[in-house]
């Protein structure tokens, strides 16, 4: 025992007396060996840490910090609830209770803090891990790593309980019900019409042929590259016969949650500040709705209830995104548009909680993820006590109470619809980028942001791709083809965003037609939504 304890302690560590006699029957050098290649390490450790490393042989990247103010809360019995949160983060599995308390974010810390009312927000997921180099052996652990969660997704179904790997079905030449889970790595139409797809897991590749008189034939026509998918059907001479083809999906039973109180929240995206068509009066007077200062009295009444803000990237027009930009501005300083956009979100009452993350308008790197708003930056933004930036996509949690979970809001700004609208047959026969809500639809359907590799721009990471929807949200919200469309898709409520300028030529070039000046509002209580406009003649 004092051997476990002294070798924990020189590496830092402090041990929960229970954890140390669970070493004593474990490989106590392999949990430590684990632990230390995270980045930013827990000081104390327990049994909860450990099984999350055994279970998933890894640690999400959480505050420990906190997370070790949270456990002494716990182990006192004066609050479960965070404790629980972190638990859930680390452990999807994690039975307990899954409360979020608020938070105070800022330079990627999460300050946990008492406060009085139970509008409270906490940003579940942002991304950090960015200054890491990256090699050919990232791109490829990267998929591997995608590969293994999309599987363990598909697996929990019924249909693909059965799986086995490739390497041991590409020899078999007899008739033989078959169920396999791959990576799609190619897809192409057989002279004689049927659909051909390369399948690919960790042990081998083989073919699975799709029949044009099968009715799947429409659906799994619209499979993109890089999806990983689940196929029953039947062997044949080194190819399977497929009878269906099954996605990740979000369950069918998943509930459409409400509040028990009267509380709204706003949705929006796209102001493009410094743009010469920025509609700035618009703008203030959505801001003069939210203070109070506009609109009659039911619509005040409104306004008084709205307690969170969501704003979903490209919150300025940025300098040099595409050729000629420089015509269209009215700000040519960057740092100014910044600080001009925070100098509106100063206006904003103090009790509404505002979301902001960056779309690929804005300066920073525009491959995903992207990181939030950086204060050398945007310093104006880190000034506002209300205002919590995020990364592009991040996953944020709201109005958890005692008895309630929360909603979570996924937000993504869109990088990769247009890629999606062209290359699935069914969204460009329905009107390509102005159908972003069958573009979202078929990412829930996916659980993947961007499923092909040619959708966006992307940073490798071996141990979390970011932009796998492995949590089911209740709100997926989005901007960049500046349209405004809600929708519902077992009980994930899907909206994309209208933006706040007119159409620059650069629109027109990328088939953009703009809904300019809408705000999505959203009651919590009853799930009801409105579109406000606050269009103004400029």
């Amino acid at each position: 025992m004092k051997e476990i304890i002294d070798e924990f302690i020189k590496n830092g560590y402090l041990l929960n007396p229970e954890l140390v006699k669970t070493l004593q029957n474990i490989d106590y050098k392999f949990f430590l060996q684990q632990i230390n290649k995270e980045k930013h390490k827990p000081i104390i450790l327990n049994e909860d840490i450990l099984k999350a490393l055994q279970e998933k042989n890894e640690l999400v990247s959480i505050n420990w910090n906190e997370f070790d103010k949270a456990r002494v809360l716990y182990e006192k019995q004066k609050e479960k609830k965070i404790y629980g949160l972190f638990l859930d983060i680390l452990n999807q599995d994690f039975k307990e209770i899954k409360i979020q308390k608020e938070n105070n974010y800022k330079n990627d810390e999460v300050v946990l803090e008492e406060i009085e009312d139970n509008n409270n927000l906490i940003i579940l997921k942002n991304y950090n891990d960015f200054e890491k180099k990256r090699d050919v052996e990232a791109f490829t652990n990267h998929f591997r790593q995608r590969y293994n969660v999309m599987k363990n997704i598909l697996i929990n179904r019924v249909e693909l309980q059965n799986t086995v790997s490739i390497n041991r079905i590409q020899n078999r030449t007899e008739y033989e019900k078959i169920v396999v889970i791959g990576l799609v790595s190619d897809k192409r139409i057989t002279k004689n019409g049927n659909l051909l797809i390369a399948l690919e897991d960790p042990t081998g590749i083989i073919n699975v042929v799709v029949g044009k008189n099968k009715s799947i034939f429409v659906e799994a026509n619209d499979i993109l590259l890089d999806e990983v998918i689940g196929v029953t059907g039947s062997s044949g001479d080194k190819i399977i016969f497929a009878d269906n083809v099954y996605f990740p999906e979000i369950p069918s039973n998943n509930p459409l949650k409400k509040f028990d109180q009267d509380v709204y929240v706003a949705f929006t995206s796209d102001m493009q500040v410094g743009n010469k068509l920025f509609f700035e009066k618009s703008f203030l007077r959505f801001i003069d709705w939210l203070n109070l200062k506009y609109g009659d009295e039911k619509q005040k009444e409104i306004a008084k209830k709205v307690k969170y803000l969501f704003i979903d990237g490209d919150v300025v027009e940025g300098v040099g995104v595409y050729p000629g930009q420089e015509e269209d501005l009215l700000i040519q300083d960057l740092y100014k548009q910044h600080e001009k956009f925070a100098e509106y979100l100063s206006k904003i009452r103090k009790d509404i909680k505002i979301v902001v993350s960056p779309g690929n308008h804005d300066a920073i790197q525009i491959a995903e993820p992207q990181p939030a708003f950086d204060k050398d930056l945007a310093p104006g933004l880190h000034e506002l006590q209300n205002v919590y930036l995020t990364t592009n996509p991040s996953l944020v949690n709201i109005c958890s109470t005692k008895d309630f979970s929360g909603f979570n809001i996924l937000m993504y700004h869109g990088f990769s619809f247009p890629y999606v609208a062209e290359n699935v047959d069914t969204i460009r026969k329905a009107g390509r980028i102005s159908r972003p809500d069958l573009i979202m639809k078929f990412l829930l359907q996916k659980r993947h942001l961007a499923p092909s590799h040619s959708s966006n721009l992307y940073l490798p990471n071996e141990k979390e791709d970011a932009l796998i929807i492995d949590k089911v949200p209740d709100f997926f919200i989005s901007g960049h083809l500046h349209k405004t469309i809600v929708a519902n898709y077992r009980g994930v409520t899907t909206m994309n965003c209208s933006c706040w300028m007119g159409q620059t030529e650069d629109n027109k070039r990328r088939g953009i037609e703009p809904d300019p000046c809408k705000v999505i509002l959203v009651n919590l209580k009853t799930r009801d939504v409105k579109i406000l406009n606050f269009k103004e003649n400029e």
